[in-house]
């Protein structure tokens, strides 16, 4: 099993194991050009980080990060949907029965404030963890996903310590995660690959791990 940093030639293949570890999500159900698109801000981005297992020609496994050096800045949520905004209007008009899609209706607030930010405005932005202790720079984990046939064997926690190597080698002492609540399933594999809960944040865990 091969570990590649994510390059362009690469994000069909990652969006294809994307769908397959998540079949139901919004991203999924979207024409598979949003997918792409959505994943090539970790590539555009100098805060992303995109990496993935192969074995052979196929993407078995993924990890989407994004990297805050300094208080303030944007999440990866708003970040991604700004960027990917215009794409997101045109799949939804090619598949506009997904605008009832059951994720639309969980992120009401976080679209109001994308269609603000399109129209000009501007928020002082303090990202969640940054307020737990006094601020250290850390990596976010924002994605992980297996393609359904390769799940339970192990991929996810490779992706795991891949995910804490290369903070390491960022010199970043800190990394975060946040988490569903009812994913008890992802839970459990974080408590067992050493990552501890910080704090609750609406309907998910914030989850660390010092490295």
């Amino acid at each position: 099993m091969n570990c590649f940093l994510t390059k362009p030639q690469d994000l069909k293949r990652v969006a294809i194991c994307h769908r397959k570890a998540f079949p139901e999500s919004l991203s999924s159900k979207l024409r598979i050009e949003f997918t792409e698109k959505m994943l090539s801000w970790y590539i555009d981005d100098p805060r992303g980080v995109l990496f993935h297992f192969e074995n052979g020609e196929k993407v078995v496994g993924y990890c989407g990060a994004i990297k805050t050096k300094v208080q303030g800045l944007e999440g990866s949520s708003s970040s991604m949907a700004q960027y990917s905004f215009n794409a997101m209007l045109k799949a939804l008009l090619l598949k506009p029965w997904l605008i009832f899609h059951k994720e639309n209706f969980k992120r009401i607030p976080l679209i109001k404030k994308n269609i603000l930010m399109k129209l000009g405005f501007r928020f002082n932005n303090l990202i969640s963890v940054d307020n737990f202790d006094a601020f250290v720079p850390y990596w976010g984990l924002v994605v992980i996903g297996v393609d359904f046939a390769y799940q339970g064997k192990g991929y996810g926690s490779l992706l795991l310590q891949e995910f804490e190597k290369l903070a390491k080698d960022d010199n970043v002492s800190k990394i975060f995660l946040s988490v569903k609540k009812e994913n008890t399933n992802a839970i459990k594999s974080y408590k067992r690959n050493g990552w501890q809960m910080s704090s609750f944040n609406f309907d998910s865990l914030i989850m660390h791990k010092n490295i």
